[in-house]
């Protein structure tokens, strides 16, 4: 592919390569359980999370959490971390509505998975991260803004501003698909869609795409309907305090543990500029017209007009631009600053092309997690975790259940996942445990801060209920 354009034959072509396949995973005790949660209609339901774990580890053992999506035992990012005696969970059999409730029902379930999670003997407290890609990029962001006590947050290609991307982006490079379509419906309607061929069999989630293969943006066409919410699922278009809730640049301000960003400038699917918006080409490759616009707007309103980087604490923050070589087959480990908590790599493999996922680029080798994930571990989340005063008030207002992205219910089941008692539980387990890190002084230090910015009385006054019944509960030893 050397000096070649790429296009969507091309993609096709390599996706249907038959891929080689690793050996059975081997000393390896696999498990799997149920997860029960609160959904947005006052019922219980429950989701099935695999458990990988390493037989010669010892207990308690560090933990990886993978968001949102299942990770196939032919992953070679599952290997490394089992063969680091990690263990590895993951949700499975996803419902077809996953991505459709992402920010609704399936972001409670992935918390619900968390907490469940925390709570096993089986691993070690100080000892979780999270990585997750895409969708589940935007749900490691998510998760790691409403919990206390993480050690580390690998995000890829994450959906970081989900108002933009979903409710403005997706339509807007659909609208551009289906104007194509049409022409050329009417150009011959006795046509195929798709004039290319491929001669190997495509794996089977991909047929669809040599069906669209002639559109511009074909593989936002194949995927797009599986994000077209569910009734409640997202708030209104004018509900900008809505939207900030169910979104990373929303909850920025509260990451209190380090988090690693990786992000491609071709990502059609999710465009660089929600993340940084240093390094976004202002025009798309040859593959799109040359007024396609992938730039986040400044027009949006409070913080739906900021990328992710202008949401996080300049001094605390890395940007990175890494290009991308034309010969980038061999592996690579993922470069990141340990004297900063938030690290953001923006890979430079070009403009955005039309016929790309991620990445434009489907020779670049595998980029290595496992060097930031092990020094991040060694640290244990009595180094890794800051108590920002943002985190602290998300923690006081689960507590009193005004989450606005986690809604508290009552008279349903106070032992599940969802109700107001598993999120009191939750919220003084979290700070009971920074607490018997940094010490009770420290934690009256923060929220004397959360205070002094605090603008709202009555919120105010919300806030001092909720931590001086904490703070009592922790005095008689009843916090946990």
């Amino acid at each position: 592919m050397k000096q070649e354009k790429m296009d969507m034959a091309k993609v096709l072509a390599i996706l249907a390569q038959p891929r080689q396949v690793p050996p059975p995973l081997e000393n390896v005790t696999r498990q799997t359980i149920e997860i029960p949660y609160i959904t947005s209609d006052e019922k219980i339901d429950t989701r099935k999370v695999n458990i990988f774990l390493p037989d010669k580890a010892s207990k308690p053992m560090p933990l990886v959490y993978i968001p949102h999506y299942e990770m196939g035992e032919d992953a070679l990012e599952l290997r490394d971390y089992l063969a680091q005696g990690w263990a590895v969970a993951c949700p499975t059999q996803a419902p077809s509505n996953a991505n459709a409730t992402l920010a609704g029902d399936n972001l409670v379930f992935n918390n619900a998975a968390l907490y469940t999670l925390r709570q096993m003997d089986e691993f070690d407290k100080k000892r979780i991260v999270l990585v997750g890609g895409s969708a589940g990029g935007y749900m490691a962001l998510m998760l790691t803004g409403q919990n206390l006590g993480l050690c580390a947050t690998i995000a890829n290609g994450p959906v970081a501003n989900a108002y933009f991307n979903i409710y403005y982006y997706f339509p807007m490079a659909q609208a551009l698909n289906m104007k194509v379509l049409a022409m050329t419906a009417d150009e011959n309607d006795d046509k195929k869609t798709s004039t290319v061929e491929v001669k190997s069999k495509l794996p089977a989630q991909w047929e669809k795409l040599k069906k669209l293969a002639d559109l511009p943006i074909p593989f936002i066409a194949a995927l797009i309907g599986e994000f077209n919410a569910s009734p409640g699922s997202y708030p209104a278009a004018e509900d900008t305090a809505g939207w900030e809730a169910v979104t990373g640049v929303g909850i920025a301000e509260r990451f209190s543990n380090p988090v690693m960003v990786n992000h491609n400038t071709s990502d059609v699917m999710v465009p660089v500029d929600q993340i940084s918006r240093r390094y976004t080409y202002k025009e798309p490759g040859a593959s799109l017209p040359s007024d396609f616009n992938a730039m986040l707007p400044h027009s949006f309103s409070g913080k739906l007009n900021k990328s992710l980087e202008e949401c996080l604490p300049l001094e605390d923050t890395r940007t990175l631009r890494i290009p991308v070589p034309e010969d980038a087959g061999e592996e690579s480990i993922l470069p990141y600053d340990n004297a900063k908590r938030f690290n953001l790599n923006i890979f430079d493999d070009g403009p955005i092309e039309g016929y790309g996922t991620h990445s434009s680029r489907m020779d670049v080798g595998r980029r290595k997690d496992v060097p930031y994930l092990k020094e991040m571990l060694e640290q244990t989340t009595a180094k890794t975790n800051i108590l920002v005063p943002a985190m602290l008030k998300f923690l006081l207002l689960q507590y009193l259940g005004k989450s606005r992205a986690l809604p508290a219910h009552t008279g349903v089941d106070d032992s599940v996942y969802g109700s107001l008692a598993v999120y009191q539980k939750k919220a003084r387990g979290e700070l009971y445990a920074w607490v018997a890190d940094n010490g009770e002084a420290a934690l009256r230090r923060v929220f004397e801060t959360l205070m002094a910015q605090e603008t709202d009385a009555e919120e105010k006054d919300s806030l001092k209920t909720a931590m001086c019944d904490i703070f009592t509960q922790l005095n008689q030893g009843a916090f946990a």
